[in-house]
């Protein structure tokens, strides 16, 4: 019965895994989307597509670390 319990735990592990892993990605994408609108609201028409991915990248990873440091 023990084996079973851990297997279950596994896999419950696995499907958490994943479904973190979806959310992150569509988090990040929503990110790009807002940098993206931001800068044309802002009046910066030639955006380069680094500079968005960039900004993506420090937004997600700030939002990562703020979350994990709650007390």
């Amino acid at each position: 019965m023990k084996f079973l319990k851990e297997i279950g735990g596994l896999a419950l592990t696995a499907v958490a895994s994943l479904i973190l892993i979806l959310l992150g990605i569509i988090y990040f994408m929503l990110t790009i989307w807002i940098i993206k609108i931001g800068a044309i609201w802002a009046g910066f028409t030639n955006v380069e597509g680094n500079m968005v991915i960039l900004g993506a990248c420090i937004v997600t990873a700030a939002a990562m670390i703020g979350s994990a440091i709650q007390k």
